[in-house]
């Protein structure tokens, strides 16, 4: 019975009753009037209201009376809450208590109540003026919870505050009205109006921020949570929403493309990790990051951690940031942090579902001679004699065109006969085999199912995964089983609490698939019924392997589709991984904890590769060394007919053990004390055996090696070559002990100015020769200084801004030097099977730490209403006393030495921006862009190459000063000559002399061709979101470097097992004058091997790597169910492309970059399903 008409708002303004009738008299016209009048001072309200709105009074007064109201619905809701209470008040009374110190007036007019904006006179608003206002509010989260800290800033005025302990604020405006704006680090600000009649008390919820990259409130460096608000250091943090965006089995291929100074290394070259933060800071030593897994370094394989387990990554990339973990932190940190349950929280389930599709290695993506082409080249090197060492000695393998070209040469068939033939096998095509048999589309598969919840005093998690994948590689598969629980309990009011968790992996892989590769590209490995072929192996001669040992050995054919089919060769790996760790904490007194936690580790990865008496490789391995009397015909074979089976057995455990006290209190709402003080102790071993059983026979597990003699010479049956039998036995192992000591200090004065300090000392039994070289101190301070928060910053277009400023060292460990002599025990390598030892590192008293020096700049900042927010850092890492090899006095019976011999710096720049374009209630744009520069160089190495030949071939062992550790030398390219040679530098003229070219030690004949590795790179992702759906897509960059591309290479394409897979055989110099139109060198045999070497590693052959890449598109439908009668909270699909392709690059060649002489990474299609219940 009753109406509110709303005015103000785009269509919705109406105004409902209307007058009696006009033909009405005068007379019946007063009297509704003062009835009117009458029944406004009759009616009566009793009302009650706290924390209303006043859209809520409004309906009681509705319902109270038979009035109605009009007014603007925008208008009215930013007024806030208000609190009431009258009994059998007037309508007049209730309204005037409602608008009380508020903007708006009202009038009455036959029942309908109008509101509408107060005016001000022209002497009230100069009165308002000169008036101070006070402001109250209270801040918190949709949950509820209070936001202490959060920033309330008046828009135009320098006056800033932050919330209490209860989230609440009081804040004071030289002016009447204006807007008070909200922010909280991780937060979507909030703007709020207030005036002289509307000053709160507001009540501002805030919303997350829905970007998954992002420097938020809380990262971890495992061994505190620490406030991002609070930190100094440059960390960046990857929640769960963006870890989930991509679909993969491995934790790390997620990072790939969405965190600030990370690269992976796909193109990898000398010692290069998979992943680099921040460039390079070692030469010989560990160039990993360090794995962190709940607060303990993870020592297994990467492979065996679900990435569905995991909440957030949190990368620590300067000092300040992990120099906590001090000799292992020189390569930045990586801390993965598993899920967990919350303190009063309901069961949650969910369930996250799977399929990614890859489509089959695309075999003609590299160039390669046509068959036309190589039988040209084999007939030009049959021409030469290439082949007659082989075809005299009767056993040598023989190409099937090579077979016609003798059958020509000795006149057992005619011209056209010879070329019919060869046009024959030319018309075969061996990858099309390969497709149909090797190689088929990927499959995999992922489930995991969790659930997650607590009560008053405990929390847990518990989740089961299970994985399955079919690689692209027939008969090549993985499957995973992982599991992993755990529960944290209070007790005794809370002063204790107690924690566990397990983590179990356990992961079967299945290498079956054949490794068969063509020898040659028109090779045929089936008849035209299916049937299996014999194919030369590339040692023996098919028409020697029918008819030798007259059918006393063994089949010598290689068929290698029956190899496959029948599944001759199986191999096996099997990884069982476990990780269990406790901890208990003592909340001694308010804001003083004391933990102590341990966790162990163990590993086991059983490799058994197992060669049936079928298979090829077994009965070649038994004929190999077979003889025959030729008297009386006894075979005698010294391998034992049976299996092969070999079995490689390696493990490992660790004990880590912690002890720590946690100090962190606030103190007058200005200070702000956290600390932590620990003792830290490791013990890490791994082992390694592995043994060879001969004649095994699978059903009853025995075998016959007792009847093998090791150290016996057994002659080849073909050729007058002797060898021993493999005993495939071995054993070694590793220990490493560690013990650190460790603190870290941050103090926050008014939650301006912050100062940190970590210091960590780490002993080793590395090192200990001499006492003061046990361990090693390292350390780091900084500083951090909230501009925004100073009385005079007063900037409405960047209401948030911070400076950091971090120094300090982090360290490095190369295990493989030692400062104590130490070597490797060998076994069954001497023909008298003794044991012996074999040298590592000789003794070095003077071996010490790598250490790695940073130093961060870095400026946060946040546009009005978090528009734009990021970061810029620019930062300086130096190396000092890095692992590096020197020469030492030949008279100490060595030549060179490991030591501390080295040093390199590098330096650069990380900037992360995020917009928030475009932000309604249905639709938001927002942008993520990384980008990264760095570069280093080596300035300290007193190793040197022994040639131009080193240099240009392997720079990485010896690398030069002044330049990257990843600088390309090249020859100097000089063209070619008539003859179609090609031409070097050589005393500052062209020269074909290449021994004295290569062999010379003269670095300044080279060429500096640039970094192989991408000294500037980034992303840019954009993500979409329309009401239920989101469309995401990144974009990936990565510019200035170089690479060497293949091509023609005599070397390969003349060699044994030949390789056709190369390009511009059609562009080689041919004849007199092409010179001056290619620079691809003519054929020539005999081979040349420093000529070819000087044209492979000529500056002719570089490629700049610059490219832009469509990485991988996302696309979500989310259903939320809050009312729904299924069980259901939310469900959500989705779909995922990755590896979509190159968008543009440098090169004009049909190269990727990431894998210039490599089939590129397949592409692969998902389809998802996630589930909460």
């Amino acid at each position: 019975m009753y109406n509110i008409y709303l005015y103000g708002a785009p269509a919705r303004s109406r105004m409902v009753k209307f007058l009696i009738i006009m033909k009405l008299s005068f007379f019946f016209l007063i009297i509704p009037l003062m009835q009117v009048a009458a029944s406004t001072s009759a009616q009566t309200i009793t009302l009650n209201k706290q924390n209303t709105s006043l859209t809520g009074v409004f309906e009681e007064i509705m319902t109270q009376t038979d009035y109605d109201f009009s007014y603007s619905e925008q208008q009215i809701s930013k007024v806030g809450r208000i609190n009431i209470s009258v009994t059998n008040a007037s309508i007049i009374e209730v309204l005037d208590k409602c608008f009380e110190k508020k903007p708006f007036t009202y009038s009455i007019q036959n029942k309908t109540i109008t509101i509408r904006k107060k005016e001000f006179t022209f002497f009230e608003s100069i009165g308002s003026l000169l008036r101070e206002v006070t402001i109250t509010g209270s801040v918190a989260d949709t949950l509820g919870k209070p936001l202490v800290g959060a920033t309330i800033k008046i828009l135009g005025e320098s006056i800033t505050v932050r919330t209490n302990d209860q989230g609440g604020f009081t804040i004071i405006s030289k002016r009447n009205n204006g807007v008070l704006v909200i922010s909280y680090l991780g937060y979507k600000t909030q703007e709020v109006g207030f005036s002289e009649v509307n000053v709160g008390p507001f009540e501002v919820t805030l919303k997350e921020v829905e970007s998954g990259l992002q420097e938020v409130e809380v990262v971890s460096t495992g061994f505190q949570q620490l406030p991002k608000e609070r930190a100094t250091g440059s960390f960046i943090l990857i929640d769960s929403a963006l870890l989930n965006r991509k679909v993969s089995r491995n934790i790390l291929d997620r990072l790939d493309g969405v965190t600030s100074g990370l690269i992976f290394n796909k193109n990898k070259t000398g010692n290069t990790s998979d992943i680099s933060i921040r460039g390079r800071s070692t030469i010989l030593g560990n160039p990993n990051p360090l794995i962190i897994l709940d607060n303990f370094p993870y020592d297994g394989n990467l492979e065996n951690i679900n990435p569905m387990d995991i909440e957030s990554v949190s990368v620590l990339k300067d000092a300040a940031a992990a120099s906590i973990w001090g000799v292992r932190a020189g390569n930045g940190v990586i801390v993965l942090t598993t899920k967990k349950g919350k303190l009063n929280q309901k069961p949650q389930v969910s369930f996250n579902s799977n399929v990614t599709i890859g489509t089959k290695p695309d075999l003609y993506y590299l160039p390669q001679l046509t068959n036309k082409e190589y039988i040209e080249v084999e007939q030009f090197l049959f021409d030469k004699g290439r082949y007659n060492t082989a075809i005299n000695n009767r056993y040598g393998a023989l190409s099937p065109a090579v077979e016609i070209m003798l059958l020509r040469r000795n006149n057992n068939i005619n011209d056209s006969k010879h070329a019919t033939m060869l046009d024959s096998i030319s018309q075969h095509d061996s990858k099309s085999e390969l497709n149909k048999y090797y190689y088929r589309e990927s499959v995999t598969q992922q489930y995991q199912l969790n659930v997650k919840g607590g009560g008053q005093f405990n929390k847990y998690y518990v989740s089961l995964g299970y994985d399955n994948n079919l690689s692209n590689t027939v008969g090549n598969s993985t499957n995973r089983l992982t599991l992993n629980a755990n529960n944290s309990t209070n007790l005794f009011n809370n002063k204790v609490e107690l924690s566990t968790g397990v983590i179990f992996t356990l992961n079967n892989i299945n290498n079956e698939g054949s490794t068969y590769k063509p020898r040659y590209p028109y090779s045929q490995i089936e008849d035209a019924n299916g049937n299996p072929l014999a194919v030369t192996n590339g040692t023996l001669r098919l028409s020697y392997v029918d008819t030798v040992g007259a059918g006393r050995l063994l089949d010598w054919h290689y068929r290698p589709l029956d190899e496959l089919r029948n599944k001759y060769r199986t191999s096996a790996d099997k990884m069982t991984d476990y990780r269990f760790n406790t901890g208990i904490t003592y909340h001694i007194v308010k804001g003083l904890d004391f933990s102590g936690t341990y966790t162990f580790q163990k590993g086991v990865l059983n490799s058994t590769t197992s060669n049936s008496l079928q298979s090829y490789s077994t009965r070649n391995q038994i004929n190999l060394i077979t003889s025959i009397d030729q008297t009386t015909g006894v075979v005698t074979r010294p391998i034992p007919l049976g299996d092969i089976l070999s079995n490689v057995n390696s493990s490992y455990y660790s004990h880590y053990g912690r002890g720590q006290f946690s100090f962190n209190r606030s103190f007058s709402q200005k200070h702000q004390v956290s600390a932590i003080a620990g003792y830290e102790i490791k013990d890490y071993r791994d082992d390694v055996s592995s043994y060879m059983l001969y004649g095994y026979d699978p059903e009853t597990a025995t075998n016959l090696n007792s009847t093998i003699n090791y150290a016996n010479e057994y002659r080849y049956y073909y050729r007058s070559l002797y060898t021993t039998i493999n005993p495939g036995t071995s054993n070694y192992w590793n220990v490493d002990r560690y013990r650190s000591y460790f603190g870290n200090f941050s103090y926050t004065y008014d939650n301006k100015y912050i100062v940190s300090g970590s210091a960590r000392r780490d002993e080793s039994n590395i090192f200990g020769v001499k006492t003061n070289q046990k361990g090693v101190p390292l350390w780091s301070a900084g500083l951090a200084w909230n501009i925004s928060s100073e009385q005079f910053y007063s900037s409405s277009l960047i209401p948030y801004l911070k400076l950091r400023l971090t120094y300090g060292y982090n360290g490095n460990v190369d295990k493989t030097t030692s400062a104590y002599l130490t070597a490797n025990s060998m076994s069954g390598l001497s023909v008298w099977d003794e044991n012996f030892l074999e040298i590592v590192n000789p003794p070095n008293p003077s071996l010490r730490w790598e250490k790695v020096k940073n130093t961060n700049i870095g400026i946060d900042f946040g546009t009005r209403n978090n528009k734009i927010t990021g970061s810029i850092e620019y930062w300086i890492k130096k190396g000092k006393d890095l692992i590096g090899n020197s020469p030492i006095a030949q008279q100490t019976g060595i030549t060179t030495y490991r030591g501390n011999n080295a040093d390199i710096t590098g330096h650069g720049l990380d900037i992360l921006l995020n917009s928030n374009n475009i932000v309604t209630p249905t639709f938001t744009w927002q942008t993520n862009l990384l980008f990264n520069y760095n570069t280093d160089k080596i300035t300290n190495y007193k190793g040197k190459q022994a040639s131009n030949s080193n240099i240009v071939n392997n720079n990485y062992q010896n690398p030069i000063e002044g330049h990257s550790y990843y600088s390309l030398f090249t020859y100097k390219w000089m063209g070619l000559n008539a003859t179609g040679d090609p031409q070097g530098i050589l005393n500052g003229l062209a020269s074909t002399d290449y021994s004295s070219i290569a062999y010379s030690y003269k670095p300044e004949d080279l060429v500096y061709s640039g970094t192989l590795t991408p000294q500037y790179y980034g992303s840019l992702r954009n993500t979409f979101n329309w009401r239920q759906i989101e469309l995401s897509f990144n974009i990936t960059y990565k510019f200035d470097y170089v690479f060497k591309r293949t091509s023609l290479d005599n070397t390969l394409l003349y060699g044994t097992y030949s390789t056709y897979e190369m390009p511009d055989y059609g562009k080689r110099w041919q004849q007199p004058g092409d010179e001056s139109t290619t620079n691809v060198p003519a054929l020539v045999y005999p081979l040349d091997f420093a000529r070819q070497e000087l044209y492979n590693n000529s500056e002719i052959l570089v490629e700049k790597g610059d490219h832009i890449r469509l990485q991988d598109i996302r696309l979500a439908y989310t259903l939320r169910l809050k009312q729904s009668k299924l069980p259901f909270r939310s469900l959500q699909v989705y779909s995922y492309a990755s590896n979509i392709g190159i968008l543009w690059k440098a090169t004009k060649y049909k190269i990727d970059p990431d894998y210039p002489n490599a089939l590129p990474a397949s592409r692969t299609l998902s389809f998802g399903l996630k589930a909460d219940f």
